[in-house]
């Protein structure tokens, strides 16, 4: 092209080949793809911007201390919370919840509720269970 006269570039003020979306959207949507997939390409590069984005977390969570760790010490009218002392021990065992094998329902089945329970699960997962085919559906 000569000296003062632009390259020819896709016009801004035409129309693209989706209606309601300009040219220049589908350009940064595929320049924007085309970064991805080099980047997915460079792991080098993908390495360094991990690092990045870990520092910067890293960052602000010494920000946010510094700024807001005070909150943590006040409920939300401003009174001050006083913190309970954590016991010794905690037993892994439940007094209230049932520790079975599967960490289900447990061995409280022979009440009403629990039947009921029963009965409601048998009855709501029915449909996932396997069923035999029809016969008009089995193969021949």
């Amino acid at each position: 092209t000569p000296l003062g006269q632009a390259a020819s570039a896709p016009s801004l003020s035409r129309g693209s080949t989706q209606p309601g979306r300009p040219v220049l959207a589908q350009t940064a949507a595929r320049s924007r793809a085309d970064e991805q997939a080099a980047l997915q390409q460079d792991q080098v590069q993908q390495d360094k911007i991990w690092r990045e984005a870990v520092e910067a977390e890293q960052r602000g969570r010494k920000i946010w201390y510094q700024n807001w760790s005070f909150l943590k010490d006040y409920d939300q009218m401003g009174n001050k919370k006083e913190h309970k002392p954590l016991p010794d021990y905690i037993s892994v065992f439940s007094n209230k919840v049932p520790n079975s094998t599967n960490q289900n329902i447990g061995s409280r089945m022979n009440t009403e509720l629990g039947k009921m329970l029963v009965n409601m699960d048998y009855f709501f997962s029915s449909g996932a269970r396997k069923r035999k085919l029809e016969d008009d559906l089995q193969p021949s």
